[in-house]
């Protein structure tokens, strides 16, 4: 594999952090320090070196001609948009830090502010809390999570919402980490007859403060399926044998399957009349080594998309058949739904 000096021509000890420089593809750039310079990062968490041109070096640190233009390594930045959740998603990109760690290893435990947005929604069972689905922070007061895990068949609905941890702890209230859910809106078009639009919005009874391990996820809000790797998140079962749930946040990586081929595992289901719908994605493990099962649902299908570290939430994981098979699992593409969304989470006068 080249090296960064061997990939990235240099401009030699003449520039200095801050002068203007020409980036690999003739635009204008500044020489910047590489921990200053994220694209710079990410290319070297993601292949272990940087195709970016140096400047020199600051003591033992790397100068590199950074683009001043944002450059999306994914190739799946939007144009310049009017979008209130990719204003929104903005906002977060230039506040907030990326997560704390950007390993995605399938199966693997994730680390503490990996997946800072990642929450727990508790229901009411005995002196505690039963927490049996995912959901994802998208502002300080509102969380997006699956219809079916608010609308329950015996009708209990979560009561708090767990935010800020990886390992979920005890089944007791913890009010460092716990809010109270305020309200629940199932997207209008849902109905517990059929499998589509499987989504909801909670409002907390707080805001909650942001942090290094508590921050909201950017909507993914292209109609095109991404390209980079996804990624599933939950406290869910850990056995298809038996009633073991994880006590610990856990990820694994999955692949986009294409909706026809995907339509050919759940053909004829009562559920489904129409099939998977355009407001549907399929994703899943052909080996059937990494899935979502029960306790996933409402948690976040993820990608990083862009070469700002921070993930874009592609869908929510809604159902699947069995757990651990080499049949995908099916989630509630957002992008489809993101007027709705930005109508409560972010209204505009």
């Amino acid at each position: 594999m080249a090296t960064a000096a061997a990939a990235a021509a240099n401009y030699g000890s003449d520039y200095r952090v801050g002068d203007k420089c020409l980036s690999n593809d003739n635009e204008d750039g500044i020489c910047a320090l590489i921990t200053d310079c994220p694209v710079a990062i990410n290319e070297i968490r993601h292949r272990n070196y940087h195709k970016y041109k140096r400047c020199g070096f600051q003591d033992d640190t790397e100068i590199v001609c950074c683009p001043q233009k944002p450059v999306d390594r994914y190739g799946e930045t939007n144009p310049k948009t009017t979008r209130i959740a990719d204003l929104e998603c903005k906002k977060i990109t230039d506040n907030l830090l990326p997560p704390l760690d950007l390993h995605i290893i399938g199966g693997e435990i994730a680390s503490l502010g990996e997946f800072p947005h990642m929450v727990a929604l508790g229901y009411p069972e005995g002196d505690g809390y039963n927490f049996m689905c995912g959901a994802t922070l998208l502002s300080d007061r509102f969380v997006l999570t699956a219809a079916h895990c608010v609308d329950t068949i015996d009708q209990i609905k979560p009561a708090i919402a767990r935010l800020g941890v990886v390992e979920l702890g005890s089944a007791v209230r913890n009010n460092a980490s716990d809010v109270d859910i305020a309200e629940i809106i199932l997207h209008p078009n849902y109905t517990r007859r059929f499998k589509y639009h499987d989504l909801s919005l909670i409002r907390l009874s707080r805001r909650v403060e942001f942090s290094s391990v508590l921050s909201p996820a950017c909507l993914y809000s292209s109609l095109q399926d991404p390209t980079a790797a996804l990624t599933v998140t939950g406290w869910g079962k850990t056995s298809t044998t038996r009633n073991v749930r994880s006590n610990m946040l856990l990820k694994a990586k999955v692949s986009i399957v294409a909706r026809e081929k995907c339509n050919e595992n759940y053909s004829m289901w009562r559920k489904l009349p129409d099939g998977i719908a355009e407001e549907q994605l399929c994703a899943g493990d052909p080996q059937g080594l990494r899935d979502t099962c029960q306790g996933d649902s409402g948690g976040p299908l993820q990608a990083l998309t862009a070469a700002d570290g921070h993930f874009r939430v592609v869908g929510v994981t809604s159902f699947g058949r069995g757990c651990g098979s080499p049949v995908p699992g099916v989630y509630t593409r957002l992008a489809r739904y993101l007027d709705w969304i930005e109508s409560i989470v972010w209204p505009q006068d």
